[in-house]
């Protein structure tokens, strides 16, 4: 059967960020946000206790809620890998959606997403594959480099074209899950910072997170007796007067970087992940 696009509600991948994991997801409006270097944060991070447990686990995905009836059903999953490498963090995350429209057409929806992050927070390399069954795949492959000098970050695309891009000093994803955390550790229940994933090419986002300390019990043992949030993430495009966030996210975040429960807004739809599958992994042993 050809599907057509005109018929059917798409959710925009670049837009919508079918990338549930940028630092791991609001209410709050952005002002003028305070931008510290990746290094700095990720070092006053450690300082009060943030251990970030490398593990891999598999979310199942269903369909919470549906707007104006446009989806009839809805599954699919995400395998989170996250480990180091001592100089740096590796993230491998796989994302995939089965959607059933009302009208009875279905689509298939795909991310592929790979990054190695430095842990000084200087560099920043990832690799994006993602697609759907209507209008095929799309890949990039990318990096970016923070000049703190000029206080920018450089984003270089590598492949399949060549595009560059200065940004504003921005965090990447493992540094802004250290910095929710380190900010929940301490009691603030909101932060505000420039993100950048390479999820959207050449693009970062202001996100906004609430942070909501809950009793949660968890059915794995390294989730025991820790800490956890009820984090709320909006993302807002870096325009002047940009005040409706582009997606919306929220966690069940435990203080050693693992997440439990995962709820993605598409606009049209809403998706509701929980943790089925985990295995905590050993740190490398580093001089």
């Amino acid at each position: 059967m050809v599907l057509d696009r005109k018929k059917i509600f798409m959710p925009n991948i670049k837009k919508k960020r079918l990338n549930p994991f940028i630092g791991v997801l609001c209410l709050a409006v952005f002002g003028v946000v305070n931008v510290c270097s990746a290094a700095q944060n990720v070092a006053n991070a450690a300082s009060v206790g943030v251990d970030l447990l490398p593990h891999k686990a598999v979310y199942s995905l269903d369909l919470k809620a549906s707007h104006q009836g446009a989806i009839n059903n809805m599954n699919g999953h995400i395998v989170y890998d996250w480990t180091s490498d001592c100089k740096g963090w590796v993230v491998k995350n796989e994302l995939d959606m089965n959607v059933a429209y009302s009208n009875g057409q279905s689509i298939q929806m795909a991310l592929r997403f790979s990054t190695w992050e430095a842990q000084d927070g200087s560099r920043y390399r990832f690799a994006v594959h993602q697609g759907d069954s209507v209008s095929g795949p799309s890949n990039f492959l990318g990096r970016a480099l923070r000049d703190e000098a000029k206080d920018i970050v450089t984003v270089d695309i590598t492949a399949p074209e060549q595009k560059t891009a200065e940004l504003k000093n921005a965090l990447f994803p493992t540094a802004f899950l250290s910095e929710i955390i380190s900010a929940a550790q301490t009691g603030k229940m909101t932060i505000n910072y420039p993100v950048f994933d390479g999820t959207t090419e050449l693009e970062a986002f202001n996100v906004s997170a609430v942070i909501l300390p809950v009793e949660a019990k968890s059915i794995f043992p390294e989730m025991e007796e820790l800490n956890a949030w009820r984090v709320f993430l909006a993302f807002y495009e870096q325009k002047d007067g940009s005040t409706v966030p582009v997606q919306e996210q929220s966690l069940l975040l435990y203080e050693n970087g693992v997440v439990t429960e995962i709820e993605l807004d598409f606009g049209n739809f809403t998706v509701a992940g929980d943790l089925i599958e985990f295995e905590a992994t050993k740190k490398p042993v580093c001089e």
